[in-house]
């Protein structure tokens, strides 16, 4: 396993293939779960990710970005959604074959945020949100926050039953009373988006403490960062963006920030990288166009 330069903490590794299944949602959209063997554990934080391609492939040329599920001392999980090319030479993988790794990648959620008790002596809670693909990100924060004794919530969204990804996981994890879901058929959970029943969960706990961690399509993180805004909850947001390196060279993922108005501002706001900067970000700190 070789260091890639300047890049310290960071893995360029082969890993291999163990494991690759497949669902299909009835909105036709179509899941992987990917579980590679690194050549050695990797110190994972939640929220972090990596980048993947088929060993010896010419095709895609360029790594494809994808949150860490799950790990363990000698494999990793990645759950996917199959939609371009690069999505769709990973799903041709098979076990035993390569995969070129690179990572952990970004930054990680700030656990202690909600962890620590208000002057009010009330238990803050963790509201974890996520939409389709972009649950895999929240599932090891669930774990660690588990650790820390604070009450969790997640509300899981989706088109269809089956694009609640890592549905029975989460519930295993924090049981089914405390996992909330929607989906625009409804087929499972509330009929509509995800952040209705999040609205009206504030809306009845308006007042105390908790703190958002969301993860999905950007409409659905503007609308969970409206509502922390609305509510007074503060808001880490996982953003999903398409990236070509990962470490911060191609500049392709970059994000619009708030900023001090000034001579050398005058937009209000200017430019950072979700590799890098991220991809966790307070939602008080972006700058929605």
């Amino acid at each position: 396993m070789s260091t890639i330069a300047n890049l310290p903490g960071y893995t360029d590794t082969v890993a291999i293939v163990e494991r690759n299944d497949f669902v299909e949602s009835a909105s036709t959209r179509r899941y992987g779960l990917l579980r590679l063997r690194p050549d050695q554990p990797a110190g994972v934080l939640p929220g972090q990710f990596a980048m993947l391609k088929p060993r010896n492939s010419d095709e895609p040329l360029l790594r494809r970005a994808m949150a860490y599920y799950r790990v363990d001392l000698s494999s990793v999980e990645f759950i996917y959604q199959i939609l371009g090319r690069g999505t769709q030479t990973l799903a041709r993988l098979k076990v035993g074959d390569p995969v070129d790794l690179l990572g952990p990648l970004g930054n990680t959620f700030d656990i202690a945020a909600v962890r620590d008790t208000p002057p009010t002596g009330v238990l803050p809670e963790a509201l974890l949100v996520a939409g389709g693909a972009g649950s895999p990100a929240l599932f090891m924060l669930a774990e660690e926050l588990l650790k820390t004794g604070v009450a969790i919530r997640l509300f899981l969204g989706g088109a269809s039953r089956g694009d609640l990804c890592g549905l029975n996981d989460f519930t295993e994890l924090l049981s089914v009373d405390n996992v909330v879901t929607a989906t625009m058929d409804g087929s499972h959970g509330e009929q509509g988006f995800v952040t209705a029943p999040l609205e009206k969960y504030l809306q009845a706990r308006r007042g105390q403490p908790a703190t958002i961690y969301a993860c999905g399509p950007d409409a659905m993180l503007h609308a969970t960062s409206r509502l922390a805004d609305r509510f007074d909850v503060p808001a880490q947001l996982s953003l999903e963006s398409p990236m070509a390196c990962g470490f911060g060279i191609c500049v392709g993922c970059a994000v619009a920030v708030k900023a001090a108005i000034g001579p050398e501002c005058p937009e209000g706001f200017v430019y950072k990288k979700v590799c890098t900067d991220g991809p966790v970000f307070w939602s008080r700190e972006l700058h929605w166009q």
